[in-house]
């Protein structure tokens, strides 16, 4: 799914961490974030395509956009509940 780009309210660059420390990382930035606002995640492992909208499902945070960049790069817009 690529889609505009929302405004996002803090970026979490994560580039180079694998999926399993995506999770903890956005787990952490989240929790300084206020109800409603916006993260946009950036990262390069091709498991958080799969593993990012999992984690939302699971956390109940709303995934909104998802827009592929060069260089395998993506940029993942979550909503924090």
């Amino acid at each position: 799914m690529s889609e505009p780009a929302p405004a996002a309210d803090a970026v979490l660059v994560a580039y180079g961490q694998s999926c399993a420390m995506l999770e903890p990382l956005i787990k952490a930035r989240m929790r300084s974030m206020e109800s409603g606002q916006v993260l946009e995640v950036k990262a390069d492992d091709p498991t958080a395509r799969l593993g990012i909208p999992s984690w939302c499902r699971l956390s109940g945070n709303a995934l909104l956009a998802v827009v592929t960049e060069d260089a395998g790069r993506t940029s993942f817009y979550l909503r924090k509940k």
